[in-house]
């Protein structure tokens, strides 16, 4: 929802997701392989961009960064290979594409047989966290509140760290971008400097 900064859900998801990477790359830095993780995102990369920044992924696919895939995926594999870096990992947002078929052009360009996870599912279930808790405590009660005082047709979200209240009809025309900078930035920790040498 674009009228929310926080979605209910989110951290957790995102925990589920880097918790589930870690324990891939454990199993797989010691050789020089190469993983893509499909994670939920439909036609939003949040999440994707999100958890690839967190666990230092070579590269993300989201949706709303279209790329040439031979300069965003293939050029950072190999430059991360130039690096000395032995394990390579992708992360797909599901709306930007199927793991399958973003291994099939790795292994196509580089001889490199991806190892294929879609951790999406999995992202849905387990105990929530706490900031989800917290966050969902503090929503509930506004929304019963809101209910009790008569206000109906509205949507409960959270601006700058609060508790709002919009009208649906409002909420449902406002629109949410993703950071673009957050991408910069995920690029220029992977080697100190974008792939086009620029910081």
């Amino acid at each position: 929802m674009g009228c929310t900064n926080y979605t209910i859900g989110f951290d957790s998801a995102c925990n589920t997701a880097i918790e589930c990477i870690d324990k891939l790359r454990d199993t797989m830095q010691s050789h020089e392989r190469c993983s893509v993780v499909e994670v939920m995102g439909r036609n939003a990369g949040f999440l994707a961009l999100y958890v690839g920044t967190a666990v230092g992924a070579t590269a993300v696919l989201v949706p709303e960064h279209v790329e040439s895939f031979e300069q965003n995926v293939i050029e950072r594999i190999r430059g991360a290979k130039l690096a000395g870096y032995t394990h390579f990992m992708v992360v797909v947002a599901e709306g930007a594409g199927h793991a399958q078929d973003v291994g099939d052009k790795i292994q196509e360009a580089l001889g490199i047989k991806p190892t294929i996870t879609v951790i999406g599912h999995i992202q849905r279930g387990g105990a929530p966290y706490g900031r989800d808790r917290e966050t969902a405590t503090r929503m509930g009660y506004h929304a019963v509140m809101a209910f009790a005082e008569g206000r109906g047709n509205c949507v409960i979200g959270t601006q700058e760290g609060g508790i709002v209240e919009i009208p649906i009809e409002d909420a449902l025309k406002m629109k949410k971008h993703l950071q673009m900078d957050r991408y910069k930035i995920m690029e220029i920790m992977q080697f100190g400097g974008s792939h086009d040498g620029e910081l």
